[in-house]
C-alpha cells in the first residue's frame, strides 16, 4: 500500500519543503518534516495530518554533521528505514566572485552544498542496505544559468548537480535512484535571511520572484510526478526546459540573451 511509503523532507517548515510535504501527504505517504526551526516543522505537520497519514516534526541543522547524524538516527528509530529522502533545506544569497566575502562563501557552501552531501552520505548507505529507495536533491536553475551577481548561490547549487551526477554513477545497479531538481524562481519565502555584499543582488532576486508565474505548489507537483517517473534531471517548468535547451545547443546566443535580460531589468 502507498500509505506505507516514507519520505523525509528537510526544510519542510516553509516554502517548497512545505509544499512537498503537502503533496506527499496527499498521496498517502508518511512524512517526516525536518527543519532548523522545529516550530515551523510542527506547523507543517499540523497542516498535513488532516490527510490521515503518519507525520512527525524533527529538528535539523543541515550545516552540522552532528545534527544531521541525529536526524538520521531519529528517522531510523521511528521508521526503521525510509523510501525517499528530499534534500531541500537551503539559504539564499548573492554577490559576485569579486564582491562576496569569504564568510559568505563558507556559509553558503556549508549549507547549500555540504548540507546535501551530508544527506546523501548519511542516508545513501541506508537505502543501499534496504535494496532500494530514492534521493532527491533540490538545486536551482541558477546552477545552470551562469548569471551575474549570484556566484555563491549558483556555485553551491551547481555543486549539488555535480554531487547528484556522481552519486547516480556510484549507485548504479544498487536499486537506489537519484534525482536533482533545478527550478527557476517561484513564489516562496526563499529570500528570508538573504545575504549579499550590496542591495543589487537582493533587488534582482526580488524582481525575479515577483515576476514568477509558478507557486511552490506548482513546483512540488512537477517534482512529485517526475520523481514517480524516475527522472534524473528535473526541470519543473517549460520556461526552464527551454532555457536549458538554448544554453546547451546555442551557448553564445544564450549568453547574449541572458545579458540583454539582465541589462533590461537593471534599467527599470
Amino acid at each position: 500500500m502507498e500509505s506505507s511509503r516514507r519520505v523525509l523532507i528537510t526544510g519542510a517548515g516553509s516554502g517548497l519543503g512545505r509544499a512537498l510535504a503537502f503533496r506527499y501527504a496527499e498521496a498517502g505517504w508518511r512524512v517526516a518534516c525536518a527543519d532548523i526551526r522545529v516550530d515551523r516543522a510542527e506547523e507543517t505537520v499540523g497542516l498535513i495530518t488532516g490527510f490521515g497519514i503518519g507525520a512527525m516534526a524533527l529538528q535539523v541543522d543541515v550545516g552540522s554533521d552532528e545534527s544531521f547524524e541525529a536526524l538520521r538516527d531519529m528517522v531510523l528509530a521511528a521508521w526503521e528505514g525510509v523510501d525517499l529522502v528530499i534534500n531541500n533545506a537551503g539559504v539564499s544569497g548573492g554577490g559576485s566572485v569579486l564582491t562576496a566575502s569569504m564568510s559568505d562563501w563558507h556559509w553558503m557552501l556549508n549549507i547549500n552544498l555540504l548540507g546535501v552531501v551530508r544527506g546523501c552520505r548519511l542516508f545513501g548507505p541506508v537505502l543501499v542496505e534496504q535494496g532500494g529507495g530514492h534521493i532527491v536533491n533540490i538545486a536551482s536553475f541558477a546552477a545552470l544559468a551562469g548569471g551575474p551577481g549570484m556566484a555563491t548561490y549558483a556555485t553551491a547549487k551547481s555543486g549539488v548537480v555535480t554531487v547528484s551526477e556522481g552519486l547516480r554513477a556510484d549507485l548504479e545497479g544498487s536499486g537506489v535512484k537519484i534525482s536533482v531538481v533545478c527550478p527557476s524562481f517561484f513564489q516562496t519565502n526563499l529570500l528570508e535571511g538573504f545575504r549579499a555584499p550590496d542591495n543589487a543582488s537582493l533587488k534582482m532576486a526580488t524582481a525575479l520572484m515577483r515576476e514568477a508565474k509558478e507557486s511552490a505548489s506548482d513546483i512540488a507537483e512537477a517534482i512529485y510526478r517526475s520523481v514517480e517517473r524516475g527522472e534524473f534531471l528535473i526541470l519543473p517548468s517549460a520556461e526552464v526546459r527551454n532555457r536549458w535547451r538554448l544554453k546547451r545547443w546555442f551557448p553564445e546566443l544564450y549568453f547574449r540573451k541572458l545579458m540583454q535580460l539582465v541589462r533590461a531589468r537593471g534599467a527599470r
